[in-house]
């Protein structure tokens, strides 16, 4: 609560978008999660005032439901920021694929780690094998690892400058998941493409999230909140606490800030 106190001077702004991340925040961390009843209303009330958007490491066709319930529309950020799409339009206004090489190196890197792996390639999953010929990689991803392994793997492409590699929360009870992307292909470099987009500039936006991977979206925005069960580190550098996902964090952001 103290921290909520001390960083007051950003509560009184008028902010002209809030963007969300989706598991743990908007949804509970679960692969077929979906926003509860109460976070649904306020949506749809703040829809009304500024721009309401989500920045997600899920590819967009794990995501059309969510946002067809919630009537989401103009810019979101998929694919861990690899990818903007305009729901309104279907045009794609920002895309970073990794480089096709690296693609390929970063999954033998993983593979040896014995980390199964898989491709998001050109709106599909694709599981790694020597027969893969990359088409269109937006990101090399392991789920459900043992946390332990997660570190060696950030190590095992450490030698590629144009890899990011991030930490996300597991599905799965005491697992991480790993997702790898072109050091473009970020939260952060995603936020400040829709800025442009929206023409705003970033310290009118608000984002919302509670994992690793939320970091880079913390550095591109005016005003981070990070939600109850987000990991310490995101709290850490968070200039507000909301409740968790479980208490409905997302509107007691969107009534405190928004409405």
């Amino acid at each position: 609560m103290a921290k909520n106190v001390m960083k007051s001077s950003k509560f009184k702004r008028k902010y002209k978008a809030i963007i969300f991340d989706i598991d743990g925040t908007l949804i509970p961390n679960a692969e077929n999660g979906m926003p509860s009843k109460k976070v649904i209303d306020a949506i749809n009330k703040a829809r009304k005032k500024i721009h309401v958007g989500i920045a997600s490491g899920r590819p967009y066709f794990m995501l059309s439901r969510i946002v067809e319930l919630l009537e989401l529309s103009g810019p979101i950020i998929v694919n861990n920021g690899a990818q903007i799409i305009d729901i309104s339009t279907k045009e794609v206004i920002y895309e970073q694929l990794i480089d096709k090489k690296d693609v390929v190196e970063t999954c033998l890197s993983f593979r040896k780690l014995k980390i199964p792996v898989y491709i998001q390639d050109d709106e599909r999953d694709i599981k790694f094998t020597k027969k893969y010929i990359p088409k269109k990689p937006f990101c090399v991803f392991g789920l459900h690892l043992d946390p332990n392994k997660i570190d060696l793997a950030i190590h095992a492409v450490s030698h590629l400058p144009s890899i990011a590699v991030h930490k996300i929360p597991g599905w799965k009870k005491g697992t991480e998941s790993i997702l790898a992307s072109h050091v473009r292909a970020t939260k952060q470099y995603a936020i400040l493409e829709l800025a442009k987009y929206l023409k705003i500039d970033t310290h009118d936006i608000i984002v919302v999230g509670d994992g690793h991977n939320d970091f880079p979206l913390f550095m591109a925005a005016g005003f981070r909140i990070a939600m109850g069960n987000a990991v310490d580190e995101l709290k850490e550098i968070a200039d507000y606490i909301a409740p968790t996902v479980e208490e409905d964090g997302v509107a007691h952001v969107i009534e405190k800030f928004v409405l």
